[in-house]
């Protein structure tokens, strides 16, 4: 039987709507100090991040687990995976900054003569983060985790298992000793790589029809990353700065993560008996939001100086950047993603399948 898994199309919706969100709230922050509401997203908008890290190891594993011990699927894999990031990357990298030219003039296109620029193309872990797209640090992640996957598949499931295992303590170990300045030694220690070994396991478990508990672990997700914030924002005077630093943010939000992508995946056909249409669509698409949603707030807030910010006015004018944010979002995949996606897209097997929408790189 096909499978189709709606509720994890839907948090990805709800993990971009977060650093959409959160985004947001700087431009709201810039004219009027925080409306409320709104600045509250300043304290979670960036966990949408850590639930895409434990999407991508979910979706990553339960579209393969059935290639593991295939080398010859290796190629295949890695093509559709490194399609699904780059070519559209590269179109929201013009994008933007073609947005910042027009807001702010030549400033954005200095970046073309950076000696990173190649790194900021490729994706490969550098000192700097990209200048144009400061998201797109998440996206070297994503390809850290498709290569060591496509490396995996060469493997029987055991060996696999093993080798994820593995990796999983050498991060472990890692926590104990300094942290690696050279960002090609710190990415694979990184902290962010427990969750996409949660999301790993949940596909795992799934994939055994373990899935109970499905309140229980929503309710304890959310719990624990409510508690943690708390403890963190009442024990630190710089909240963001104490989340800045990776290994405490993935302790109070990782765990959290991972128990709620398996609630929704333990729910799949069980609650809710109908996921919003627009929640899929925002899914659907929020690869693109993730990625233009910067280019959209940047001719924002070059508009936003030149308007005046009375109560009102600026009500109005919050709800009307979201609403540009989401229209931006949804054109560019409509135009530029869905159509590249397609080029490539395998036509459906008679053999039966489990059928995974793709995953957005966080």
């Amino acid at each position: 039987m096909t499978q189709h898994f709606h509720n994890v199309q839907a948090l990805r919706g709800v993990a971009c709507l977060l650093v959409v969100l959160g985004h947001l709230g700087i431009w709201d922050n810039a004219f009027v100090g925080g409306t409320p509401g709104v600045r509250e997203f300043g304290y979670v908008g960036f966990t949408g991040v850590d639930l895409f890290f434990v999407l991508s190891g979910f979706i990553i594993t339960a579209t393969n687990r059935r290639s593991l011990g295939r080398p010859n699927a290796v190629p295949g894999y890695l093509f559709r995976r490194l399609w699904r990031i780059y070519p559209t990357y590269w179109a929201a990298l013009g994008l933007t900054a073609a947005a910042g030219w027009a807001a702010f003039g030549s400033k954005p296109f200095e970046a073309i003569s950076d000696p990173e620029l190649p790194g900021w193309l490729a994706l490969t872990p550098l000192d700097r983060h990209n200048p144009i797209i400061g998201q797109a640090w998440t996206l070297t992640y994503e390809v850290m985790f498709y290569l060591a996957f496509g490396a995996l598949l060469c493997l029987p499931p055991r060996a696999a298992a093993a080798g994820l295992a593995a990796w999983g303590v050498g991060v472990a170990a890692a926590l104990v000793a300094p942290v690696p300045t050279h960002p090609w030694a710190a990415l694979p220690v990184s902290p962010f790589v427990f969750e996409f070994l949660g999301g790993c396991a949940v596909a795992w478990l799934a994939g055994r029809g373990v899935r109970g508990w499905a309140g229980t672990a929503l309710v304890a997700g959310l719990a624990w990353a409510t508690a943690g914030a708390v403890l963190v924002a009442h024990g630190s005077e710089n909240y963001g700065g104490a989340m800045s630093g990776h290994r405490l943010r993935v302790l109070v939000f990782g765990p959290a993560a991972v128990l709620i992508v398996y609630a929704v995946v333990s729910a799949e056909g069980r609650w809710p008996r109908r996921v919003p249409g627009w929640l899929l669509r925002t899914g659907d698409a929020s690869y693109s939001l993730y990625l233009t949603h910067t280019a959209t707030l940047v001719a924002a807030l070059f508009v936003g100086m030149k308007v005046p910010h009375t109560r009102l006015a600026h009500l109005i004018g919050l709800l009307t950047v979201l609403a540009a944010v989401l229209a931006v979002g949804f054109v560019f995949y409509a135009l530029v993603e869905r159509p590249l996606l397609n080029l490539v897209r395998r036509r459906p097997k008679p053999a039966p399948a489990v059928v995974v929408p793709m995953s957005r790189a966080a």
